[in-house]
């Protein structure tokens, strides 16, 4: 709509102003008019009515047009008169996507309103376990899950010097080219490690077959440049010490190949004796089930391992250990960071008194997920299908496992992952130790 704006000519002062003659019906008009006399009261009442009428229909025709801002055509209306719930909620998303397709009109990219609608739906379930993957997310997820990741196999901490080395995987390309824990890699490709950054790291790292020259200053103070190629490596997931005769097994993560390592490391074990064994979950966020199953059969008698449930109750599997098992005593730790698969052989091994449970309460996840994957864009789904319960029935989801023995760490490294504590000032250790005295 247009505004008219009116413009007002004022005459030239100099021009004479010429009296309009008088309108003889108008002057008679005049004398014949009664002259009515109005209260100002109700005068004041019928301007105030004058008002609310106005501000009213201003409102109305307003409403009709504006809402929160947006100016709006003939409306129209869609049945799905006939169709079951599910079918008209199906019918429903289809023609909103329909007519935004054919209605929208300003740009927009097809693909991402529907990735959005996808991720939402599943955001609104309220699981934090169950998520959306979109197109490029699902190879770094099962990656993480595996164990598995493109680079030349270690695993290191930035300092201002360059790369500090503090594990290297076995037989990964790092540990063939000779490279050791506590070697400092300074310089790539004769750049300085500094002078890198994150984008160019991910680069060199993250394609398989690049090769890679580097500099490195052993802890004995000896250089050599190590050319290096990139490639899928296997994480480590099974760390094995002996201490006089107490073996220490650590198990970071259930990988695909956690089974294979653990039941590797108990072959040595067995081999060379032992007077007692410490299982360390502590940090051990879970993984594979079918790979902490294997962990658990090895350690334990004949019997149910756990077994789980589907949304109406269901038991959708149980999981069964054989007659063989381990015979010297065992310490299993624990923390606030055990969970899911861990928090599983935990409650197996506590339930059959199989070994002492030590450190603090486990974090409290009983609850089994399930990948589906669409090839075409490389997308996927977590969906949360199942609960867990231990053998004598208990599903400890939300609560977590006590420990046989509570030991808290010292304050100061309370919140510090297990690689950070000295091993003078870890307690749960030192006190698992105690138990073989």
């Amino acid at each position: 709509m247009s505004e008219e704006k009116e413009q007002e000519q004022k005459l030239p002062e100099e021009r004479e102003k010429i009296p309009a003659p008088e309108n003889p019906s108008k002057e008679k008009a005049k004398k014949e008019r009664p002259c009515i006399r109005v209260n100002g009261g109700v005068l004041f009442l019928c301007a105030v009515l004058l008002v609310i009428v106005t501000v009213f229909a201003t409102f109305f025709v307003a409403d009709k047009l504006y809402y929160n801002g947006a100016l709006f055509r003939e409306s129209d209306s869609v049945s799905f008169a006939g169709e079951n719930t599910d079918k008209y909620k199906t019918a429903k998303f289809q023609d909103i996507l329909t007519f935004i397709e054919n209605n929208y009109c300003l740009d927009y990219d097809i693909n991402e309103v529907i990735e959005g609608a996808i991720n939402g739906a599943v955001e609104a379930l309220g699981d934090p376990y169950t998520r959306y993957l979109k197109p490029g997310e699902l190879d770094a997820y099962v990656d993480y899950i595996t164990g598995t990741y493109t680079g030349v196999g270690i695993t290191y901490t930035m300092t201002e010097s360059g790369m500090l080395v503090s594990d290297v995987t076995e037989e990964s390309p790092a540990a063939i080219a000779g490279m050791r824990e506590g070697d400092l890699i300074t310089h790539i490709n004769e750049k300085a490690v500094a002078d890198y950054s994150d984008e160019e790291m991910t680069a060199l790292f993250g394609t398989a077959g690049n090769e890679v020259q580097l500099s490195v200053t052993h802890s004995d103070d000896t250089a050599e440049t190590l050319t290096i190629t990139v490639a899928r490596v296997s994480r480590q997931s099974v760390f094995v010490t002996d201490y006089e005769g107490i073996m220490y097994v650590r198990i970071t993560q259930f990988d695909e190949d956690t089974g294979a390592e653990f039941l590797q490391a108990m072959e040595k074990i067995e081999a060379v004796g032992c007077r007692g064994m410490i299982l360390d979950l502590r940090d051990n966020g879970g993984g594979y089930e079918s790979q902490a199953d294997i962990v658990a059969d090895r350690i334990l008698p004949a019997g149910v391992i756990a077994y789980s449930e589907d949304k109406n109750g269901n038991r959708l599997s149980e999981i069964l250990s054989d007659e063989t098992c381990i015979n010297v005593p065992l310490a299993v730790l624990v923390n606030g960071r055990t969970a899911s698969a861990s928090e599983l052989v935990t409650g197996a091994i506590r339930d059959y008194e199989k070994g002492t449970i030590i450190g603090t309460k486990t974090f409290g996840k009983a609850l089994g997920q399930t990948r589906r994957e669409y090839t075409e864009d490389g997308s996927g789904i977590i969906l949360t299908v199942a609960r867990y319960f231990t053998p004598s029935g208990e599903c400890i989801h939300g609560t977590g496992i006590t420990p046989d023995l509570i030991v808290e760490l010292p304050e100061e490294y309370a919140e510090a992952s297990i690689d950070e504590i000295p091993f003078e000032q870890d307690t749960q250790l030192q006190r698992a130790f105690e138990l073989f005295q």
